[in-house]
């Protein structure tokens, strides 16, 4: 009786969490299959395509070397052998070969991704800490003229490509300040300038969501409820107006994951920082299947991983979700009258 008292009450949680994993496993797995299919649909052979790039005219066209350069990088046998084998590797951590550069791609990753992630939190962190900020001051921004004109600076951030930016960033405050490295990937100084450059964008698109939903509060019952009441503004902002806002700014953190790990690409090629954009853009370029494959399937998982623990996190922090958890529970066991009960 015990037990099935636990399943009861565990029933609507597993009902929320299980579509949410299989969600999280569907993204991984259609991105994959996507990844595969655009990667075979390419004229040619890969490999040939591969040693082209990297030996010039001077690339073997031997049979039997082919076939072992084949079986070396997991490109031999049908499509679907290709597919299923490639698929169940990952789950291993075998990201398969470089045919560029005769590395483990599971090892280049593992290099790179830390570099790129002190880039990625920190532009999070500065974007959320810039958008919170333009918000703020938005709302409490007397006439409705001045709001506008500060509302208006936010998606400048979007408008601006991100190339430009870093060229600006560096030609300013590296070579005529010299306050930090123009390349590189040593120590955090090298991360601010390409962080503050992803940070413009993904801080527009949080400001977007997040005036909008604290412009929202303010004019709701509660809020003018708690002025009524004496209370200061610093109070009424940050207990009952920032409280209510930061729900739908915490659902896009996942799409900034996505966007930011695109954006990668851009800022790691102009500042000459090594990361996960750096050999993805290095991999399209020399035709190395294996490491865009690789580098893809990482990101995906990341992205569906950081999706799964979000949608998870607006379920606890947001009552109305709690309480229509709560309220769907399954239905009791039924007794009859006489029966045993265990």
């Amino acid at each position: 009786m015990r037990s099935a008292g636990r399943l009861h009450r565990a029933g609507p949680l597993v009902r929320f969490v299980a579509p949410k994993v299989l969600q999280c496993l569907f993204v991984v797995w259609a991105t994959y299959t996507v990844t595969f299919l655009l990667i075979h649909a390419l004229p040619g052979d890969p490999v040939l395509a591969a040693l082209a790039v990297r030996a010039g005219d001077a690339a073997t066209t031997d049979p039997a070397v082919l076939d072992a350069l084949r079986a070396q990088y997991g490109l031999d046998g049908s499509l679907v052998h290709q597919y299923v084998a490639h698929f169940v590797a990952l789950f291993r951590g075998d990201l398969g070969v470089s045919m560029a550069t005769g590395y483990e791609v599971s090892d280049m990753v593992a290099r790179a991704l830390p570099r790129t992630a002190a880039v990625a939190v920190l532009a999070l962190v500065l974007g959320f800490v810039g958008a919170l900020a333009f918000t703020i001051a938005a709302y409490l921004a007397r006439p409705r003229w001045l709001r506008s004109a500060v509302s208006q600076i936010p998606p400048l951030g979007i408008a601006i490509p991100a190339f430009l930016t870093g060229v600006v960033l560096i030609s300013v405050l590296s070579f005529q300040l010299g306050w930090f490295p123009a390349s590189g990937a040593d120590g955090f100084a090298s991360t601010v300038m390409p962080a503050v450059t992803l940070s413009l964008p993904t801080g527009a698109i949080f400001y977007q969501v997040f005036s909008a939903a604290v412009f929202e509060a303010g004019d709701a019952g509660f809020v003018r409820t708690a002025q009524a009441k004496g209370l200061s503004q610093p109070v009424v902002i940050g207990r009952h107006i920032l409280r209510n806002a930061v729900l739908p700014s915490i659902t896009i953190i996942g799409l900034q994951i996505g966007y930011l790990a695109g954006g990668t690409a851009v800022v790691e090629t102009v500042f000459s920082r090594d990361g996960i954009g750096r050999i993805t853009v290095d991999a399209v370029l020399a035709r190395d299947i294996n490491v865009v494959t690789g580098v893809v399937m990482v990101v995906a998982a990341i992205y569906a991983v950081t999706t799964l623990v979000v949608d998870l996190l607006y379920g606890v922090l947001d009552p109305r979700i709690r309480t229509r958890v709560a309220a769907t529970r399954a239905p009791r066991p039924v007794v009859l009258e006489g029966a045993d009960p265990a």
